[in-house]
């Protein structure tokens, strides 16, 4: 009788070359060379991207079938093989790891999953969730692709919000060398697709985002809402290199699951991703190169909020709040100062803004000079002429804010994998 079957994989890559998703590919097809059908495209599964030891994207593969138990051992066998034969194993960094799960996926997996979305996540988690869980483990060199490897399978992509990516791969000969493909063909492509894709280019910079450029065998990715979407945008592009293959993925990429854990500040910590609300307490500082810095508070503690130079729009955003702004912020815990967390921001939400009030004292009404204060309840009096007003006051002056109850997110160039689509306000 079938049975569902799920293999989990990750941390075949490293930054001196290969490709988690090129070894999904490979199984994939392979699966399918040999009569074996998946349930579902293979999984692109994004995890929590504040990870300071990931390569690149932090992204895990999982391919789900429903197949006899006969044909297990067989998918076994050539899921560790195809892992071995294309994981970077020269690389200390790469530390391969390929899972099997026989039957549903049960509720342990899945919240794992979940978590892996926003925290960090040790090992010895892992390997106690796989002993719950009953997976059985392949590990080629050490145990860290253990941990993406089991979230990868109870990510839930069939369930929850996802997007798709089709991802053309380049030949061997032609790793390390710049991708031949046309740049302007791009731009049109992007333009005909309108929102059907996403994060191809962009818009402000003109810089082209569908292309790597480092030494791994991804020639170009194309990020959108349907298959057929993707499909359509990458027959459209003109690549002017032999492709050695094609996939397309199901991803969690452009739906900002990993903003989703509401956070008080006291709850912090270092690499989380977060959602914090709460009240600005700082006139923001521009520090040295053009990175904004402002503190927010709730009732548990306050933390610094930065906005760094690449983000533009949202560096804009965050220079001109006020004291007194309410806010809701999202982005990575990634660094301590003066003991207080800081979140490295990707989005805001202003929820309240203050007015901004600024007093002037009056003109004099006998010659036109501004005046000065006499002291606390003594009037003003004309620095030119001399008049005494025994009753004046500072005038108030309002200056329109040129902020809106809106969210400012970062621009394209600067988002994550994971980011939702969409224009900043600004």
């Amino acid at each position: 009788m079938p049975t569902e079957f799920h293999i989990g994989i990750d941390d075949t890559d490293s930054e001196s070359g290969g490709c988690t998703t090129y070894t999904g590919a490979v199984l994939y097809q392979e699966l399918y060379d040999i009569g074996i059908r998946p349930s579902d495209y293979p999984w692109l599964v994004r995890l929590n991207p504040n990870i300071p030891w990931k390569t690149r994207g932090n992204g895990a593969i999982s391919i789900h079938l429903i197949i006899d138990e006969d044909q297990i051992e067989t998918v076994q066998h050539l899921a560790v093989r195809i892992t071995k034969e294309t994981a970077h194993l020269s690389d200390k960094r790469a530390d391969p790891a390929v899972v099997f799960l026989r039957g549903p996926v049960p509720m342990i997996l899945q919240e794992y999953s979940l978590s892996a979305l926003h925290n960090v996540l040790s090992i010895d988690q892992a390997r106690s969730v796989a002993r719950k869980a009953s997976v059985e483990t392949h590990l080629l060199k050490g145990s860290r692709g253990l941990i993406g490897s089991l979230a990868s399978i109870g990510a839930g992509l069939d369930s929850v919000a996802h997007t798709f990516e089709i991802i053309a791969y380049r030949t061997r000969e032609n790793l390390g060398t710049s991708r031949r493909v046309n740049s302007e063909s791009i731009k049109v492509m992007d333009s005909k697709q309108g929102s059907g894709t996403f994060h191809n280019l962009d818009p402000e910079s003109g810089r082209i985002l569908v292309c790597p450029h480092g030494p791994d065998p991804v020639l170009l990715g194309i990020r959108g809402l349907t298959p057929q979407g993707v499909q359509d945008a990458f027959n459209r592009v003109q690549i002017n290199e032999t492709v050695e293959r094609i996939m397309i993925f199901k991803t969690n990429q452009g739906t900002d699951a990993h903003l989703t854990q509401h956070r008080k500040v006291i709850e912090l910590a270092r690499y989380q991703s977060a959602v914090v609300t709460g009240r600005v307490d700082t006139v923001p500082k521009i520090v040295r190169g053009g990175h904004v810095i402002f503190q927010l508070s709730d009732e548990t503690g306050s933390l610094s909020c930065a906005a760094y130079a690449p983000t533009r729009s949202l560096k804009a955003a965050a220079r001109d709040l006020l004291p007194g702004d309410r806010a809701r912020v999202y982005g990575g815990i990634r660094r301590y100062r003066n003991g207080k967390p800081t979140l490295n921001l990707e989005k805001i939400d202003l929820l309240s803004l203050v007015e901004n009030v600024n007093k002037e004292n009056p003109i004099c009404n006998l010659c036109g000079s501004r005046c000065e204060s006499m002291g606390r309840g003594q009037g003003l009096r004309c620095k030119k002429c001399g008049l005494h007003n025994e009753t004046g006051t500072t005038i108030r002056i309002v200056t329109p804010r040129s902020l809106q109850l809106a969210t400012y997110t970062a621009v394209v160039s600067a988002r994550r994998h994971l980011s939702r689509p969409g224009n900043t306000v600004r």
